[in-house]
This record gives C-alpha cells, structure tokens and sequence, in this order.
C-alpha cells in the first residue's frame, strides 16, 4: 500500500508540471528509486498504468527507473528526476 501513495503523489505532481507547461501529455518520466524503498520496479509501473487511467495527459507515458543503492541520501525515497512533456 505504501506504493500506492507514493504513485498518488507522483501522479499530482505531473499533473501540476503539465498544467504550469501547457502541456497537451506527459511522453515520459525517469525516477530514481532508492534501494530501501522496497517498491519493485515492474509493480510500480503496473501501479502507476492503472492510476493513470482516464487521465488523457498520461496516456502512454513511458516510465524510466534507475535504482539508487543504499548508501545513496535518498535510499528511501522515489525522486522524479526529469519529465518529457508534448506541447
């Protein structure tokens, strides 16, 4: 479950970016998952698909992940390191 308000917060916060860029959709993410965060990759991504129904800005947004190891600050966060937005 902890997966799934980490997704929510992700989600919130690319509909702002879009909304602040005009943006018609979000073409990709990449995030930088933490080693402590315990969330695999493959269920984050089936997670974040199923959230993002019936948001047309997500669309098909391609999600990159690079996972941090577990001396890195952040090792038990998911940080959104860059977005790709369609104008």
């Amino acid at each position: 479950m902890h997966e799934l308000a980490l997704i929510k917060d992700i989600i919130a916060r690319l509909e702002v970016i879009a909304a602040e860029n005009n943006a018609k959709r979000i073409r990709s993410i990449r995030l930088r998952f933490g080693a402590l965060t315990h969330t695999p990759v493959e269920i984050f991504k089936e997670q974040f698909v199923t959230m993002a129904e019936g948001k047309s800005i997500l669309h098909n947004t391609s999600i990159e992940v690079e996972v941090a190891d577990e001396i890195d600050d952040n090792a038990q966060s998911i940080i959104l390191e860059s977005v790709e937005l369609e104008q």
